[in-house]
């Protein structure tokens, strides 16, 4: 079920599935278009879709998984965001300005494409996103198959040769990034990870959360800025993950036991 919550505290309305958040706005005005969550400037998506805005190199970016649209507002206008989103009660949701207004004010053109992201895909031309991003991984049931071997072989033959990938792996349950760190590895892609994990108490007071997201690109040169930040550091396949296929996937090995 979902639920939309209105904070008056903080005069935030937020997006709920179950127990898991996916999104917040700022309900006052002046602030309604400073992304919130796991999706704040000063994160991890934050630092990655800026610098794309500001070069003026990356006009294409796909998202899996909409939420309230909040990535948008890392875009500039000269830019095509495209959300493939499985859920048309997610597109009704992020639409209603009753509720949130990212899809209507935030600067990029803006597509919503629904259905499962991998059938979508395939009608996507090749090499045509300069940036990936996959949040689609934050509730207690993951889609797996959006996790495999053979979809990440998808997801680079959508996506330019100087594009990056990047991953959204924020979960109470689960670890992920074993999996994706063993990808990385039979793929030949340099990954690099940010645990974003103690946000200061003004961006708390802003409505930042803790968040871990992974960047990842065929080439190591796309990703050097982005690897000489302390705030990103380097996995090598030192993790020992399972490689998942579409034939096999383990949730349990990645399960949080507490």
């Amino acid at each position: 079920a979902y639920r939309v919550t209105h904070e008056s505290a903080s005069n935030r309305r937020q997006l709920f599935h179950g127990t898991t958040i996916h999104g917040a706005q700022n309900s006052e005005p002046s602030k309604r278009l400073i992304p919130l969550s796991y999706y704040h400037r000063s994160g991890p998506a934050g630092q990655v879709l800026l610098a794309g805005a500001r070069s003026g190199t990356a006009s294409k970016v796909a998202i899996v998984g909409l939420g309230t649209g909040a990535l948008a507002c890392h875009g500039a206008a000269a830019q095509q965001f495209t959300f493939y989103e499985i859920d048309p009660m997610v597109e009704k949701i992020a639409r209603d300005p009753r509720l949130f207004t990212y899809l209507r004010d935030c600067p990029p053109k803006i597509d919503v494409i629904i259905g499962d992201a991998r059938l979508s895909l395939v009608a996507a031309p090749s090499y045509h996103y300069d940036i990936f991003v996959l949040d689609a991984f934050s509730s207690d049931v993951i889609p797996t198959h959006l996790l495999t071997r053979q979809a990440f072989e998808l997801y680079l033959r959508k996506t330019a040769a100087g594009g990056v990938l990047l991953i959204h792996i924020s979960n109470r349950y689960m670890d992920l990034a074993p999996v994706l760190d063993r990808i990385a590895k039979e793929l030949k892609l340099t990954l690099l990870i940010q645990d974003d994990l103690k946000p200061t108490p003004e961006e708390s007071a802003e409505g930042k959360s803790p968040s871990r997201w992974i960047l990842l690109s065929p080439n190591s040169r796309v990703t050097e800025k982005f690897a000489a930040d302390p705030r990103w550091r380097r996995l090598d396949g030192r993790l020992g993950g399972d490689l998942w296929t579409d034939e096999f996937s383990d949730v349990l090995k990645l399960m949080r036991w507490q």
